[in-house]
């Protein structure tokens, strides 16, 4: 898969890590990332945002819609409904959490020990046998 064509979207409310992923995307070849602090702004674009997405990366924590709080599960709130509404966008989950959950992508752990441009290639590799 050429991953110059891949249309990323990050979802995460802190500013810095976003910065961050998007390094690493961009370092792996992806060219078209948006990031959203919320669930709100990710939903608008998947049902009526003007360009397909192909890749969802995700915190697992951060507000649901514009101006509330923290939802300590959103990531899991966003994983559950997508598989519910049957949504098929890959997802890769990037937290300072390690977490290993079934039904995506991959996980990579945001830590200062990672190297976060290898640790998405390796998830991002997986991508070409997921999608067409």
């Amino acid at each position: 898969m050429d991953l110059a064509k891949i249309k990323a979207v990050i979802v995460d409310d802190d500013v810095f890590k976003g910065a961050d992923i998007r390094k690493a995307l961009k370092y792996n070849g992806i060219r078209s990332i948006m990031t959203v602090r919320n669930q709100e702004k990710l939903w608008k674009q998947i049902y009526h945002g003007e360009d397909k997405i192909d890749l969802i990366v995700t915190d697992m924590q951060y507000p649901l819609g514009e101006g509330e709080a923290v939802d300590e599960e959103a990531g899991f709130k966003l994983i559950e409904r997508m598989e519910k509404e049957k949504i098929h966008i890959p997802v890769i989950v990037c937290s300072s959490l390690n977490y290993s959950i079934p039904n995506i992508l991959g996980s990579v752990w945001y830590s200062e020990l990672n190297d976060l441009n290898s640790c998405f290639k390796e998830v991002l590799g997986k991508l070409g046998r997921t999608v067409d």
